[in-house]
C-alpha cells in the first residue's frame, strides 16, 4: 500500500514539474495543422523550429490519390520580427506510383502588428518556389512568388479566429503570369492548457479553377517543445478532392 502511495505521489509531482515548465516557456505555436491558414507568430531570434506531417488526400477529379509523406517546413527565427522559411513535400500520386520530391520554397515570414482593439495580430509571408527541371510532376520552369496576408483575431482568452489571404504566380508556358489567389478562415479553441480543436473553411480560385474545403482537427502539446496533430477534412466544392486526412508533429529547438 505504502509503494502504490509512494508512485502516485511521484506522478503528481512530476505533473506539477511538467506544468511549470510549460509555463515558463513561450508558448509553441505553429503553421500546423491547418491546411489553409497560417498563423501570425514568428519564432524568436535563435529558435529553429520543424513541422513535418502526412497526408493521405482521395481526388476522384484527377482520378488520383495523392500521399504526402513528409511535407516538411524548418523555420528558423533570425530577428524579432523576421523569421526565415524552407519547405518541400516527398509524394506520390498512387500508392503504387513513383516517389517525387516537390520543389523546394524558401520564405521570410514578418511581424507586422499586435492584436490590440479592432487591430487584428498580423504577419506577412513572402514565398518563393525555386525552378526545378524534372518530370511533369515537378517540372517548375521559373521562380514562383507569393504572398500571404495572416491575421488572428482573438475573441476571448481561449478563443479566436485565424484568417489568411494569399496570392501566388504559377507558370504559364515559362512564364508567371497566372494569378491563384486562396483564403482561409480557422476557428480555433483551446480546450485546456494543452489541448487545442479548430474547424476551417478554405479555398481557391484562379481564371480556370475554383475549390472550396473543410478542415477539422486538434492538436496535445506532450512536451514544452513537442506537439502532435490530428486533422481531416473534405472538399465542399464538385472540383475540390472528396476528402483527406493528415497527422504530424512540431518539434522546437
Amino acid at each position: 500500500m505504502r509503494f502504490y502511495f509512494l508512485i502516485c505521489l511521484l506522478l503528481v509531482a512530476s505533473l506539477n514539474a511538467v506544468a511549470q515548465i510549460l509555463e515558463a516557456q513561450e508558448p509553441l505555436i505553429t503553421d500546423r495543422p491547418g491546411q489553409g491558414t497560417d498563423a501570425p507568430y514568428v519564432l524568436t531570434p535563435g529558435e529553429v523550429q520543424v513541422e513535418m506531417g502526412f497526408l493521405y488526400q482521395d481526388d476522384s477529379n484527377l482520378d488520383q490519390t495523392v500521399i504526402l509523406y513528409p511535407n516538411t517546413l524548418v523555420r528558423i527565427g533570425v530577428l524579432e520580427r523576421l523569421e526565415l522559411r524552407a519547405s518541400a513535400t516527398l509524394f506520390q500520386q498512387g500508392p503504387r506510383d513513383e516517389t517525387y520530391v516537390s520543389p523546394v520554397t524558401l520564405g521570410a515570414k514578418i511581424d507586422v502588428s499586435e492584436n490590440r482593439g479592432l487591430i487584428p495580430k498580423s504577419a506577412v509571408i513572402i514565398n518563393f518556389t525555386l525552378p526545378r527541371e524534372g518530370p511533369e510532376e515537378v517540372l517548375n520552369l521559373a521562380a514562383q512568388p507569393e504572398i500571404r496576408l495572416l491575421m488572428n483575431h482573438g475573441i476571448t482568452s481561449n478563443f479566436s479566429i485565424t484568417t489568411n489571404l494569399s496570392a501566388a504566380w504559377i507558370n504559364v508556358e515559362d512564364v508567371v503570369t497566372f494569378p491563384l489567389h486562396s483564403y482561409a478562415a480557422s476557428f480555433d479553441l483551446g480546450v485546456t492548457e494543452y489541448i487545442t480543436t479548430f474547424a476551417e473553411f478554405y479555398g481557391f480560385w484562379s481564371r480556370s479553377d475554383t475549390s472550396h474545403l473543410f478542415n477539422f482537427g486538434g492538436t496535445i502539446l506532450l512536451l514544452p517543445d513537442l506537439q502532435l496533430d490530428l486533422s481531416g477534412g473534405l472538399g465542399l466544392t464538385k472540383n475540390a478532392p472528396n476528402y483527406f486526412v493528415s497527422a504530424g508533429f512540431s518539434v522546437r529547438f
